[in-house]
């Protein structure tokens, strides 16, 4: 059954000692990608295969999106999710490629009973490597049993080696990390971020995968140009730990004040020369991102304002490609500028997004959040601190509009 690359005729991969998959001949391969021309769904799917295998994540999800959009069947839609999902995972995302396993698991159950060992295994594998023994070992089981009974030898020593090696497969943290947190941390489940790679530990945070990596660089930048942010503990590959800088404005009592020193954090953060910001952004990447969530499933319709709530997430996509704007008011933006990103003193934290782009998209989301949470005097203090008197509301609604796909 040639479901995922797992049982693929081609084999260009072998498993390594964590049981991934990793290409056996790296340099033919890249020739090939370089040489292909998908013009169908296999063809994007296998594309995005071999670019997965050769560390391209980003270029995988491109074609792999592709290969989603024209999937015609049930079985070519569980399959491509459980390609992004090995995608995210390999890159570091374990709470993106969980979703999907557990989309496609579930799926897979209703719709072609076939898949659920294809799914239950890569989810196990998955879960195994996030320090989840138990829930890994249930859901390897139920691959094995499944495989047993379809008399597959190939695919049963597959699921045999990863259960063999169950606790092999958890992910340690990079030796500094462990020195400062122990091998295995007693998280906290206080707080979790958004992405679900941010957890709270022995009075620091701690985030891991291309996120942490990103926002580690940002943090550096911001610092050297004189803007508040939390301290670096400590930095290893791609785990990021943070000194708990304190309480978000959103717990304080005074609206006024919250939304002046949110206008003064932003105002700062805006001065910076845009041309010297290193990092990548504006509103071309930003859609390329939006449509990719809209793709995936990973749009929460549920969260949409009260005012966008009978709109499906494509055409929100749509309407934002057709009203863009002429031209962006390019800044140093946030990307996540609400009072819960704004610490007590204007400290800037989740800046993982930052870079160029247009000072609305900051704007847009600090007045929603401001509004809501504290009122209109909060909103007037805002921007009488951030020094702006008649905001452009074409733009505003615009900005708003894009981050219901975030």
């Amino acid at each position: 059954m040639a479901v995922t690359a797992e049982n693929s005729d081609t084999r260009p991969y072998r498993f390594d000692e964590r049981l991934r998959m990793v290409p056996v001949d790296p340099e033919t391969l890249a020739v090939r990608v370089a040489l292909a021309a998908p013009g169908d769904f296999p063809g994007f799917r296998r594309l995005g295969i071999a670019l997965m295998l050769l560390g391209r994540h980003d270029e995988a999800l491109d074609r792999l999106d592709q290969a989603l959009e024209l999937a015609d069947t049930e079985r070519r839609r569980i399959t491509v999710w459980i390609n992004i999902a090995d995608v995210y995972r390999y890159q570091g995302e374990p709470a993106r490629a969980e979703i999907l396993y557990r989309r496609a698991l579930e799926a897979s159950r209703a719709l072609d009973p076939d898949l659920v060992s294809f799914a239950a295994h890569h989810l196990g594998k998955s879960l195994a490597e996030q320090h989840r023994p138990a829930e890994a070992r249930q859901l390897l089981n139920e691959a094995m049993r499944l495989r047993v009974a379809d008399g597959e030898s190939e695919l049963i020593e597959s699921t045999r080696a990863a259960l063999d090696h169950l606790d092999e497969l958890a992910l340690p943290l990079p030796p500094v990390i462990e020195e400062l947190l122990g091998p295995v941390p007693a998280w906290s489940d206080e707080h979790e971020g958004r992405d679900g790679n941010l957890v709270r530990s022995g009075g620091y945070w701690i985030k891991r995968g291309p996120r942490a990596v990103a926002e580690h660089a940002r943090l550096t930048w911001l610092r050297d140009n004189a803007i508040a942010v939390p301290a670096v503990v400590a930095f290893a590959e791609d785990v990021l730990v943070l000194a708990d800088a304190g309480g978000a404005l959103a717990a304080q009592t005074d609206s006024t004040e919250t939304g002046a020193q949110m206008g003064r954090a932003l105002r700062a953060l805006h001065d910076l020369p845009v041309a010297d910001c290193p990092f990548g952004g504006g509103l071309d990447d930003t859609l390329e991102r939006a449509h990719r969530n809209v793709v995936e499933g990973f749009v929460d319709t549920a969260d949409f304002d009260d005012d966008h709530r009978d709109l499906s997430p494509a055409a929100i996509l749509e309407q934002l490609r057709d009203q863009r704007p002429a031209a962006e008011d390019l800044v140093v933006t946030h990307g996540d500028f609400t009072p819960g990103n704004v610490l007590t003193g204007g400290l800037l934290i989740d800046v993982a997004a930052l870079g160029p782009g247009d000072r609305y998209r900051d704007l847009a989301l600090a007045e929603r959040d401001l509004t809501g949470d504290f009122g209109i005097e909060a909103v007037s203090a805002f921007y009488a601190a951030y020094g702006l008197t008649e905001p452009d509301r074409v733009k505003l609604d615009y900005y708003r509009l894009l981050d219901e796909l975030f």
